[in-house]
């Protein structure tokens, strides 16, 4: 799986995009795309992580500017999970008071995040609102990584399991107060990066909402369409919203996602984890390298 995913950004890497409109004129360009959708969808499927630790380094490599990367990730993210959050809502995998709180910063933060973004860019320029982006970008990813490794693959058991029959309970005045400002924090580094919503809202659903494993999933995939939603609207009025390229991602993308569920049985999650981990790793050390060379 790694020599698949490294063969193919080593594909694309060959093609620098200047303008995503050229996709249009570019049909092997626009294969390219459809591939590396092709794998992300597999890993998504594969194990179950969210797409953007894998895809925002490979749009990053080959050439399309940060700035865009961040927009076409945002859609890519919502139509990814909107059909996934349908689901769990006829299944009612979702804790809505968990996700009332959460959901209560997401515009007033990304509004701000907004305003700061333009900010750096129309005071300080193009190369280092990149710069910016991509050394969050890769601080954030190793961060992911190790957080993957230390909770996923040297972790033997999983515990504190929640009883599927459990009912949603009342919560404190320090866990509502909790739940903002996390997803304050969330909402913030959304806007700017794209990446680490799930790696960040699972943990604290986890810990705070104290329901079954299925609501937690449900929340955050649901919440995780929320601040999609919103942060591609916003990055749409920016210009940063390709839409022609995030579709031929999700063109590639969809398939993908069957076939790594169809696959995951037959491979050992804790081996998938490690792989990816290793993987996201060096493709933060890429983005803090492509960061500082910017500078």
């Amino acid at each position: 799986m790694v020599f698949t995913f490294l063969d193919t950004v080593s594909l694309v890497s060959t093609s620098v995009l200047s303008n995503p409109d050229e996709l249009v004129s570019d049909p092997t360009f626009a294969m390219r795309l459809i591939l590396i959708g092709l794998m992300v969808g597999i890993a998504i499927g594969l194990s179950g992580l969210g797409g953007a630790p894998l895809l925002l380094p490979s749009l990053v490599l080959i050439g399309i500017p940060p700035q865009i990367v961040i927009g076409a990730d945002l859609a890519f993210i919502f139509g990814t999970k909107l059909f996934a959050s349908i689901l769990h809502g006829k299944e009612r995998n979702i804790n809505w008071k968990a996700l009332v709180f959460l959901l209560i910063p997401v515009v007033p933060v990304m509004l701000f995040a907004s305003w700061v973004w333009t900010g750096i860019k129309e005071n300080y320029g193009s190369d280092i609102l990149d710069t910016v982006i991509l050394l969050l970008l890769g601080t954030i990813l190793i961060g992911i990584s190790l957080y993957m490794i230390k909770n996923n693959v040297l972790k033997k058991d999983n515990l504190n399991v929640i009883s599927e029959h459990s009912t949603p309970r009342k919560f404190t005045r320090g866990e509502k107060t909790t739940f903002l400002g996390a997803s304050s924090i969330i909402s913030f580094i959304t806007q700017i990066t794209v990446t680490g919503a799930g790696a960040m809202t699972l943990p604290l659903l986890i810990k705070k909402c104290h329901c079954p494993p299925k609501h937690v999933a449900g929340t955050s995939v649901l919440f995780g369409v929320a601040i999609s939603a919103v942060g591609t609207i916003l990055h749409y009025n920016m210009g940063n919203v390709p839409f022609l390229l995030v579709l031929f991602l999700l063109i590639g993308s969809i398939p993908g996602v069957f076939l790594g569920v169809k696959v995951t049985s037959k491979i050992s999650p804790r081996k998938l984890i490690a792989t990816f981990s290793i993987i996201i790793l060096i493709a933060a050390i890429f983005l803090l390298n492509r960061g500082f060379g910017i500078i």
